[in-house]
Formats: structure tokens, sequence, C-alpha cells
């Protein structure tokens, strides 16, 4: 009686447990998964690497939490747990990792899988003599460094190609130099994810201005001086009558802490380019704390798009003995701190250094050009040799200085923050006010803001002379017109209205406004809509310089 007692109980104990799971199992049924998410969505792999992901399921009480792993051979998944994934990549491609829940709820997550980045090795270009020929046409491999040491010559005939990524590094004490002469060619086309960088050979926080020479460019062009060798102690020669001739392509390019002063007006600029033709490509190339000008045209008939001068010593873009190409989308940014006992200025233009009229004239054509100068507020400007109140701080004159006999145009474009504005000077007996008059010289449809004066009609840097503000030495605006009724000038920077350092929001006195009726922008330039170097912020491409340049360059592990 007592065992068949404690059999009923029993069974009755079984059938509670069975009841219970039987409403448990009936109320978790009811509860389906509603989302699955797997983090991160996106993911960016090296052949051979690995990393994790997460999956989520809600909501948290549903039963059918267990997932399935779907992927190709370009990523396997190795799963620990339904809710964790172990990424490897194997080969270069693109995976697309899913997981499914058992009630068709799904999650992507894309991998992208590129190759690991090989080891390069550090390799010397040139010998540390002070001359280097260069034999044979030679490829600078990536992912190699090289040294460059000396004057390291690419001669007549001869093709240097760099592939995309190569950094080279000026030695200082030989003063590193590259020349490609008259007849040789330069191949350097680098791109966006990688471009080509020549800087200093000096560790990270020690380089400065001047750290190497630089990179000079000859060619065959035209010029009004003749053949001549170009400046900065080297041996070569540039001039011609070709002026197709082409010295080949710098592209997606940066030039950090060269330019050296050998002597007085005897200098190795960032970049010179001395009878380039316009069979030359020269697009996306910045020179940063160049110890001299970062640009510097002897003659020739090079165009140029996107070009950068950043933080350089004396002017940021000077054009000489007739240079005559179309340049267009140009910034300019100057550092309070670094300048040249010269005066430095945004641009500084001669026909030639006596002020010869003699063709072929300087009359290259820059539009969409932005120069930001180093005066932060032009009413406190009080000593107007040195921005620091000395005349041995950095010092600065013009946005534009345009003289002896240059007629060069600017269209389009942005002048700020610089004591003045633009200088047409009529020194050496030239006549270049005349040539604006005469429509030869233009300054035109451009927006000038933030200067301590707009416009003088002569150099004030004479013997450390303070800048007189008053307007007694003004010339008028008349040589300096926008289409649409005069040059627009601005008392400040802010009334530019930047988005950020150098973009112009929607609302600014840039954003719209552009004329290319002139005759001299009728060809060769892009027609966009704005002034000065960049689109409006909102405009999704209008930074330029986004991935390839580099304004931080003392700070760049090489």
């Amino acid at each position: 009686m007592k065992i068949f007692k404690l059999r009923r109980i029993l069974f009755l104990l079984s059938a509670v447990v069975l009841l219970c799971a039987s409403c448990d199992d009936k109320d978790n049924n009811s509860v389906e998964v509603t989302s699955v998410t797997i983090t991160p969505s996106t993911l960016s792999l090296k052949v051979d690497d690995k990393d994790t992901l997460t999956v989520t399921v809600e909501p948290q009480n549903a039963d059918n939490k267990a997932v399935a792993w779907s992927s190709n051979d370009t990523a396997v998944v190795e799963v620990s747990n339904s809710s964790i994934g172990e990424i490897t990549a194997k080969t270069v491609g693109t995976a697309n990792i899913t997981v499914t829940s058992t009630n068709g709820k799904t999650a992507k997550c894309v991998v992208t899988v590129t190759e690991n980045e090989p080891v390069g090795e550090i390799l010397d270009l040139g010998d540390g003599s002070i001359e280097y020929e260069i034999k044979n046409n030679l490829t600078l491999s990536y992912p190699n460094t090289y040294i460059l040491k000396g004057f390291v010559y690419v001669p007549n005939g001869v093709t240097l190609t760099i592939e995309p990524g190569v950094v080279v590094r000026g030695d200082k004490e030989s003063k590193g130099t590259l020349i490609v002469e008259r007849g040789g060619k330069i191949n350097a086309a680098g791109t966006a994810e990688r471009p080509i960088v020549f800087t200093s050979n000096q560790a990270s926080g020690q380089r400065h201005s001047g750290d190497w020479g630089g990179l000079i460019l000859l060619g065959k062009a035209p010029n009004n001086a003749g053949e001549q060798t170009i400046e900065g102690g080297v041996r070569s020669k540039h001039g011609g009558t070709d002026p197709h001739d082409n010295s080949g392509t710098l592209k997606y390019l940066r030039v950090e802490f060269a330019g050296i002063e050998y002597s007085t007006d005897n200098e190795i600029n960032g970049i010179t380019l001395g009878s380039v033709g316009d069979g030359t490509v020269i697009e996306y190339v910045q020179v940063s704390y160049s110890g001299d000008d970062s640009f510097e045209w002897f003659g020739g008939t090079v165009n140029a798009k996107h070009l950068i001068a950043y933080h350089g010593w004396d002017d940021d873009f000077d054009t000489d003995n007739g240079f005559s190409g179309k340049i267009q989308f140009v910034l300019g940014v100057r550092n309070s701190e670094i300048g040249d006992k010269s005066a430095s200025n945004g641009f500084e233009s001669d026909n030639n250094s006596g002020g010869s009229a003699i063709e072929p004239y300087t009359s290259a054509v820059f539009a969409n050009v932005s120069l930001f100068g180093p005066v932060s507020n032009p009413a406190n400007y009080s000593d107007r040799a040195g921005v620091h109140g000395s005349t041995s701080d950095a010092r600065f004159q013009a946005g534009l200085h345009l003289r002896r006999n240059t007629q060069l145009s600017i269209f389009n474009s942005a002048i700020a923050a610089f004591p003045i504005g633009v200088i047409i000077e009529n020194d050496k007996g030239s006549t270049t006010q005349q040539w604006a008059t005469d429509g030869k010289l233009n300054v035109a449809n451009t927006v000038f803001a933030g200067h301590v004066r707009n416009f003088q009609d002569r150099q004030y840097w004479t013997s450390n002379t303070v800048l007189d503000p008053s307007p007694a030495t003004n010339i008028t605006e008349t040589y300096v017109t926008r289409e649409n009724g005069g040059n627009q000038t601005l008392a400040s920077l802010a009334e530019l209205k930047l988005s950020g350092n150098y973009f112009p929001a929607s609302d600014s006195p840039l954003a719209t406004g552009a004329n290319w009726s002139n005759t001299k922008v009728a060809s060769g330039f892009d027609k966009v809509s704005y002034c000065g170097a960049f689109a409006p912020s909102e405009n999704a491409d209008s930074n330029w310089t986004k991935e390839w340049a580099n304004f931080d360059p003392q700070n760049t592990a090489y």
C-alpha cells in the first residue's frame, strides 16, 4: 500500500514537471526574433589578419537565438558560439558575412580584404659626392625609402620613374637636390591614397625649412633671357624654342622642408621650374616649409592644377623670365613666424630681374587662387615691419607684388590677411601699371579681405621701413577690376565666412560670382561658379586636398 502511494505521488510530480515544461516551451515559442544585428557592419582587413564579429538578437528572451553564419573564401568565419564569429582574411577581395536566425531574420558585415603592406628597404639615391648622374633609366620602387645625397642629375635621354607611395628623404649634410635636366624626364605619378613624398631626412620633430635642396625641372620651352643656367649652384641650363617640351609628370606629390639660399638671389626653391614646356603634367602638388620660394617659374609654358604652398619662407608663387602657363586651384597659407628678410609675398612677379620690356612677357594666368597671409587683425597691426613688433621677426609685404613689366593675370580669387593686398609697381623704369590700364595685367573678380591696406603703387619694404597705413600712395582700384562692378574689399577675414580653415560657407562672397568672360580664361580652365580655390563647404567635392596633402609634416613618421 505504501509503495503504491509512493509511485502515485511520483507519477503526479512527473506530470506537473512535464506540464510546466510544456508551458515554458509554449511561452518561449511565442517570443520570436524580431531583429538581428551584426557589429561591426563593415570591416577592413589585411590578408591573414583576424577580427571578431558580434551578433545581437532582439528581443533578448527569444528562444531561437541560434543563428547560421555564411561567408566565402575571401574571409572565413569560425564560430565559437552563435553570437561570436572569428573572422580570418584569406585572399584579396570582398566577403559578405551573413547571419540568419531560425525564423529568417538576417544581418550582414561587408569585409574588405587588401594586401599586406610590404616591408621596404632604405636605399641611397646618389653616392654622396657633390654631383651624381643617373646613367640609365631608373625606377624608385615602392615600398622602399630613398636617401637623396648631393646633386643628383637626370640627364638628357634618361627617365627617372617613381612609384606611388615612395618616400625620398633629402640628406642635410650634402644638400640633397634632384635636378631633371633638359631632355631628361621624371615620371612621379602618385595617387591620392599613395602620394609620393620628398621630405627631410631629419627625425620627426627636428625638421626645418632648408634641410635639403629641392626639386628642379628644366626644359626646352622659351623664356625671355635665352639659354641660361638655373640658379642654385647647379650645373644645368634651361631654355629653348619648344613650348610643348615634356619633362614628365608630377602628380600627387609633396615636397617638404626643402629650399636653400646659397647666396643672395641664388637659391634652390621647394620646386624650381626652368623653361618647362606644356607637355609636362603638374597636378596635386604641395610644397611645405620651403626655405625659399615654394614654387618658382623661370620662363616656360607648363600648366598646373591643384597647387599648395604651405608655411614657406619667402614667396609662395614666383614668376619670372616670361612664364606663360595657366594655373588653376591654388592655395597659399602663411605662418606668421616664418618670413624672409626681403619681405615675403604671396605672389612675386617680374618680367625679368632688370624690368626689361622684352618678349615673351611673363603673362601667366592664374585662376581660383586663395591666399591667406599672416595678419590676424589689421586694426592692431601696430608695427608694419614685423608681425610681432620687431624687424627681426618674420616679415611680410603683399599678397600680390606685381612689378618689373610683368603681365601676370589673376582671376576669380581671394587674397586675404597681408599688410598690403596688391602692389602694382613701376620699378626699374617699367610700365607695369600701364599694362594694367591696357588690360594686359589683370587682377579681376577677386575678393580682398583683412589687409592693412588693399592697394599700393610701390614696394614699402626698404631698410625695414614701417608701413604707413594712410591711403596717400594707394593705386586707384581701376587697375584691379571686378567685372560685376569692381573688386570686392572686406574689412576683416571673418567677412569671408569661411567654414573650416579655407572653405567658403554657402553665404560667403566667394561662393558664387566667378566670371570667365575675359579672353585670357576662355580656354584651359574649369569654368566653376566660385571664387578662390575651393567650392562651398556643402559641396562634397570641395576639398581636393583630402587624402594626399599633409598640413603637419613635422610630426609625420616616414
